[in-house]
């Protein structure tokens, strides 16, 4: 009898042992699966400030140049305007005919 007994406590603890693993696998993966969904939500966080940073770097660019472009379109017929009073009164007072040529600079400019 002392002999079976023996062999039933130890059948009892062989199958004691795996239930524990069953559950202490369930823990792992119950822990793995939060671990997980944190991470997500994480990386959905991260990619949404990326997508922003890319908008706004994009607008930024946009504020940049486009007011070149525009000054580059222009500028320099509005720079004509302005400065032919300024060139007739600088012939008119140069009698020498060295007066400054600033239609010529700006026609430079613009090619």
């Amino acid at each position: 009898m002392s002999i079976k007994q023996g062999a039933g406590i130890k059948n009892s603890a062989e199958r004691e042992a795996p239930a524990v693993e069953l559950q202490q696998l369930k823990e792992l993966l119950d822990e793995n699966i939060q671990l997980t969904k944190e991470l997500e939500e994480k990386v959905q966080k991260i990619n949404r400030y990326i997508k922003w940073q890319r908008s706004f770097t994009l607008i930024k660019i946009f504020i940049i140049v486009v007011p070149i472009i525009l000054g580059i379109i222009y500028l320099p017929p509005i720079l004509k305007d302005l400065m032919n009073p300024y060139q007739e009164l600088l012939n008119n007072t140069n009698s020498l005919g060295s007066g400054l040529d600033v239609n010529s600079l700006l026609n430079e400019f613009t090619k």
